[in-house]
């Protein structure tokens, strides 16, 4: 096993395990959205919110980060995301490029929203949630792609 293929593994190992605090978090954020007055909710429901964003995002970005170390060991030009995008999408990881660009665009306007506009909030939190599904699709395709080409079988 090639030093990339090891990383490869402990990086589905680690998403794995992201994956499960992600799931945990939609249940928990389920419960409180939408919210129709930001100002009402409790510390704790900050908190759940909180957490959800953070976890979206960074299974979001662990996840763009494997799929670019799986494209370098198919000798896939990385220096440009894109390319590793085109080729996720070629080998059926990924649904749509485009798709993935739109879910990247949410997790940075959720990661740099500072306004206090409710339904702007509301909107970044529902879109989370709806992408959420497309992103475990995604993780899913990776890990069948990890197993039949590279015998990897996180732990």
């Amino acid at each position: 096993m090639t030093e990339n293929v090891s990383l490869i593994a402990r990086q589905l190992t680690h998403l794995q395990r992201m994956r499960e605090y992600l799931a945990h978090s939609i249940g928990r954020c389920t419960a409180i959205l939408p919210v129709t007055d930001w100002k009402s909710l409790s510390l704790e429901d900050h908190e759940v919110l909180a957490a959800f964003r953070v976890r979206f995002s960074e299974f979001q970005e662990h996840l763009g980060k494997t799929m670019k170390a799986v494209a370098r060991e198919e000798e896939v030009d990385v220096d440009r995301f894109g390319s590793v995008l085109a080729f996720m999408e070629k080998v059926g990881v990924l649904e749509s490029a485009e798709q993935w660009k739109i879910i990247r665009e949410i997790r940075n306007a959720i990661s740099h929203e500072y306004e206090e506009d409710s339904a702007r909030l509301t909107e970044f939190f529902t879109e989370m949630l709806k992408a959420t599904p497309e992103l475990f699709g995604s993780h899913q395709r990776l890990l069948a792609f990890c197993q039949k080409f590279y015998d990897i079988k996180p732990e």
